[in-house]
């Protein structure tokens, strides 16, 4: 039986029933749901025993698999309950190569397949091989829980979640302005993301809808969030706050390279909105061919009006240009402000 992670966590946490069995499995990228779960489950497994009297035992490396299969079929005296964990990403997300590798996954296929009563094993790996005999009996035997990673166009649905959770709601603006921060980024630091949020709980008070000013003034330890501010300057062709705002990350001694990245992503992103709009796309158009969320595609729909294709490419190809040198040695931020007064000017 398949679940979704978000379903686990809410049974888990709120003591509903959960499916029959004895045997979890979490698997997938998002380590955010994995560590969720591997807290919950215990206090959930465990209501009204003392800590010291809980038998979990976790493998985490080196797994020696007759120590499992003993762990896993003694009776536990104090609790009549055990919860064993087995968290051995190197075991877990081992492909079948070798003779002895087939063997040893197979091995563990078989324990895992026989599972007494008063036991409960929980797997959590980032990856597991699908084509193994071992992935093929946990799906017939276990609860299973793939946590995939979120992408940027689903990420609204979460965000709403966490609002609620606090009894608030999101504007349209606020939930664009953090989607817009997090563009660049090639995973959503949900944790992270987390955290801001419960620190823009205690901002608000009672105030039940955030607002994009909650946003900009809480959310600083997301990534890219103040070399935002920079490509925003730049947007509105501000060339006077953008070098404000090179100064600071200068004086912070933020490395030029990560600055350049996240500059180049929004040239490239204002150069295909352009260019699509060259090709006879209208705006819906755009917005569906770049899937592009609504706040950002106003925003750059706003800005793009202050650039050609020919200054737009031309700034994207000095900055290649410009990360090609600095690992030679070359000029940092005075060559970055040279290519945007180039582009702004």
């Amino acid at each position: 039986m398949e679940i979704k992670p978000e379903e686990l966590i809410y049974k888990l946490q709120n003591g509903a029933q959960l499916p029959q069995g004895n045997l979890f499995v979490v698997y997938g990228e998002e380590d955010y749901y994995r560590q969720q779960i591997v807290t919950a489950l215990p206090e959930t497994l465990f209501q009204g025993v003392d800590s010291a009297d809980r038998a979990i035992t976790s493998f985490d490396k080196d797994t020696d698999l007759n120590e499992l299969a003993s762990i896993i079929n003694t009776y536990p005296f104090f609790s009549g309950q055990s919860l064993v964990v087995l968290k051995d990403e190197k075991l877990l997300a081992a492909k079948a190569e070798s003779e002895a590798r087939k063997q040893q996954l197979d091995k563990l296929a078989d324990i895992l397949s026989d599972i007494p009563d008063y036991c409960t094993v929980l797997v959590s790996a980032s990856k597991l091989d699908k084509r193994t005999k071992l992935f093929k009996a946990l799906k017939k035997t276990a609860l299973m829980c793939e946590c995939a990673s979120i992408k940027l166009n689903n990420l609204s649905q979460w965000l709403d979640g966490q609002a609620a959770a606090y009894g608030a709601r999101w504007s349209f603006d606020a939930v664009g302005k953090i989607i817009e921060y997090l563009q660049p980024v090639d995973k959503i630091p949900l944790k992270l993301l987390q955290q801001e949020i419960a620190k823009l709980a205690v901002y608000a008070g009672e105030r039940r809808e955030w607002t994009a000013e909650d946003v900009e003034s809480i959310f600083s330890a997301l990534p890219e969030a103040s070399s935002f501010a920079i490509i925003n300057a730049l947007g509105k062709r501000n060339l006077p706050e953008v070098f404000v705002l090179l100064a600071a990350e200068k004086k912070k001694g933020t490395n030029v390279l990560p600055l350049c990245a996240i500059i180049t992503f929004k040239l490239r992103q204002m150069l295909q909105y352009v260019e699509l709009a060259g090709r006879g796309f209208d705006y819906k158009g755009i917005v569906a061919e770049l899937k592009l969320n609504p706040y950002v595609a106003k925003n750059l729909q706003r800005e793009v009006r202050g650039f050609t294709p020919l200054a737009l490419t031309k700034a994207i190809l000095d900055l290649a240009q410009l990360n090609i040198d600095l690992r030679k040695g070359g000029r940092d931020y005075a060559r970055l402000e040279e290519i945007l007064l180039q582009l702004l000017r």
